[in-house]
């Protein structure tokens, strides 16, 4: 392994990973997290981060570390995914005034969050004398006082967290792709379709997952990136041409539907896995706070824009992703397909995350050696996973809910604020703040249960009518589409 993937074991290719990082450790040891506190099993802290770090190509760094230029790019691509697509719906969902007012309270707890991490590992950083740690591991310490030595429990607690959401988005990539396809070939709108793609689907999604270099997945990261990026400004020229007159949209669109939009604004400021490893690579880490606040004000501006502007574009016809509204001209189709792209490719990006927090510990488990017939099982198995949820929750505005209600309101709001009590209950947590972040968990705890519940009857509702067979006019253009 060269010096270079040696500092980055994100680079390092995954042979390496596997045999170098674990090679001597027996598997009780990986097993028993709490045997060595400075060699715990789940993956290391660049390893276990976000699959926007994924997304960003990895941290390929060099030995220098991150300028606050390059940091700033990093948040921007580790925030900026299929959320923002959604947005628009999750207007429609809150109304033109409570929607913008939503995301942006959302974003200022998000970012809050954040700091709040950063702060925790920091504080365990220079206790320890560690010169970085992941989330999971920020986890474990700061649990450690309270639960002993069961306290690896709460790393896991995370790593499953961080497992489900990227799965979770591995599955809403298959619905995406699929409704992408339906569209463009202009087929019926019907379940069996959007079944026969997804089937269709499923081949060159193992066999992609069977990259086990990030090094490699880098490539697929810069294209992606280039595909949403055109993609983006796509649409935003066509919605800001097409805006509506806002006084016909409803100002606040009703407690029902108004904590499905929590979810959906909650899984779009799904970023704060980045944050550590970012701030770790950075030349002057002490700049990081400010870097961050432009990068998520920035991001924040984008988000509003582009749900405010997409719904008063759209109107009440708008879909759980704003590109399936595009008309239907070969300029369009063209972007639908690119953006349809690059979520095909993001795909393995994010697939590589949870593969990563598990297969280390089962191949050790198992005495398996990596690039076994049992790695190659595991990878199909998890394609699989994805794939039959995808079929099982067709709509995605659904799915994106659900996931941010249930995975991401877990990791962006609730996590943060407990391990910040944990961690400074005995070392100068004011009244002033322990009320502060009590009540950010409560807010993640609303969106966990009841943003979680109106979802997940929003989809038992979806099974009786999935699809609609309906053609809406768009600005003189007609287009079939998935309703939602």
């Amino acid at each position: 392994m060269s010096e270079k993937e040696e500092n980055n074991p994100l680079l390092a290719d995954s042979e390496d990973l596997y045999t170098e990082e674990f090679r001597g450790v027996s598997p009780t040891n990986l097993i028993n997290e709490d045997s060595d506190e400075h060699g715990e099993l789940t993956a290391s802290m660049k390893s276990t981060t976000s699959s926007r770090t994924a997304l960003s190509g990895g941290l390929d760094t060099g030995e220098g570390g991150t300028s606050n230029l390059q940091t700033l790019i990093h948040i921007f691509k580790g925030n900026i995914g299929t959320g923002i697509l959604s947005l628009p719906a999750a207007m429609k969902k809150a109304g033109i005034l409570a929607g913008p007012l939503l995301l942006l309270f959302v974003a200022f707890i998000a970012v809050h969050c954040m700091h709040m991490l950063v702060r925790c590992s920091h504080y365990f950083c220079k206790k320890y004398q560690k010169e970085a740690l992941s989330y999971g591991e920020v986890a474990h310490e700061a649990s450690k006082d309270y639960l002993g030595h069961r306290a690896h429990w709460a790393k896991r607690v995370v790593n499953s967290f961080l497992v489900v959401t990227q799965l979770g988005f591995c599955s809403i990539y298959f619905v995406f792709v699929s409704q992408t396809v339906v569209e463009v070939a202009q087929l019926t709108p019907d379940t069996i379709y959007f079944r026969i793609i997804i089937a269709a689907l499923i081949l060159p999604m193992v066999l992609g997952s069977f990259v086990r270099s990030l090094e490699r997945l880098a490539y697929f990261s810069i294209f992606a990136n280039l595909c949403c990026l055109f993609g983006l400004v796509m649409i935003f020229q066509y919605v800001g041409r097409n805006v509506k007159d806002p006084r016909s949209y409803p100002l606040f669109a009703g407690w029902s539907s108004f904590p499905r939009s929590l979810g959906m604004a909650i899984f779009s400021f799904e970023g704060i896995g980045v944050v550590l490893p970012l701030e770790n690579e950075m030349k002057r880490p002490e700049d990081f706070s400010w870097v961050l606040n432009m990068g998520m004000a920035v991001i924040t501006s984008m988000f509003v824009a582009m749900g405010l502007v997409g719904y008063l574009a759209i109107g009440e016809n708008i879909t759980g992703s704003i590109a399936l509204n595009l008309p239907d001209t070969w300029l369009y189709d063209a972007v639908k397909i690119i953006y349809g792209v690059a979520m095909f490719l993001t795909y393995f990006l994010q697939f590589y995350v949870p593969i990563q927090i598990m297969l280390p510990s089962l191949l050790n488990k198992y005495q398996r050696r990596n690039g076994s017939c049992f790695e190659y099982s595991f990878r199909t198995g998890l394609v699989l996973l994805t794939a039959i949820f995808a079929v099982s929750i067709p709509k995605i505005d659904n799915f994106i809910s659900l996931i941010g209600s249930v995975a991401s309101s877990g990791l962006a709001l609730i996590f943060p604020p407990l391990f910040h009590i944990l961690t400074f209950r005995n070392n100068g947590l004011t009244r002033l703040e322990f009320m502060k972040d009590i009540f950010i968990m409560f807010i993640g705890f609303i969106a966990f249960i009841i943003g979680g519940f109106y979802s997940i009857v929003d989809i038992v509702e979806g099974f009786s009518t999935p699809f609609s067979n309906t053609t809406i006019p768009t600005n003189g253009t007609t287009m079939g589409v998935i309703l939602y």
